[in-house]
Parts: structure tokens; sequence; C-alpha cells
């Protein structure tokens, strides 16, 4: 009997204090910066962005209403610059991870 009851008492789950749990693995993640490669647009290629893919969802059903909510642009030249820089590191040393923080333009 007594086996049995070792047996039942080793499987049973364990409580673990939620406290000590709490301070072991914190809830709050604290966000990263990333680069940004927006650029700023003008009105009218605002419109004529809004104008095209609201063409291009409604092919199917004439009769619907869309309303675009944002518009960014991309800055090229920045994104061309990311890729350079990121094969230059990745050429440099092949076994490293790297993360793209900023990236701005000296004028």
């Amino acid at each position: 009997m007594k086996f049995f009851e070792w047996f039942k008492k080793k499987n049973e789950p364990k409580i673990v204090d939620n406290k000590i749990a709490m301070e072991q693995f914190p809830t709050t993640i604290k966000a990263e910066p990333k680069a940004d490669f927006s650029r700023n647009i003008s009105a009218e290629e605002k419109e004529i962005v809004a104008v095209i893919s609201s063409a291009i969802v409604a092919e199917g059903s004439q009769d619907s209403k869309f309303r675009v909510k944002s518009i960014t642009g991309i800055d090229t030249d920045k994104e061309i610059a990311a890729v350079i820089i990121s094969a230059v590191a990745a050429g440099d040393h092949p076994n490293s991870n790297f993360r793209l923080v900023s990236i701005k333009e000296i004028k």
C-alpha cells in the first residue's frame, strides 16, 4: 500500500506560488526599436493610391464602398541602403545575426 501512495504523490501536479512565478517570468516585454522606411507623401499621391486600391478591391462587387484609413510611402533609397548594409554584414560575419535599428540620410 505504501508503494502506491508514494507513486500517487509523485505524479501529482506541483502547485507553484503565483507571486514567485510572476517574479521569474515578467509579463512586460520591452519593444525593440525598428528602422523606419516611411516617407511623407503628397495629397495627390494619397488620392491616386486610394482610387487604385479601391478599384482593385471592388473588382467583383460594383456596389460596394471602401474607405482607405492610412497610406504610407516607402523610401526606396533607405530600403536599398538597408539591403546593401545587410549583404555586407552577412558576408563579413556569416554566422552572426544583425538587427537594423535606425537608418538616417546624411546631407
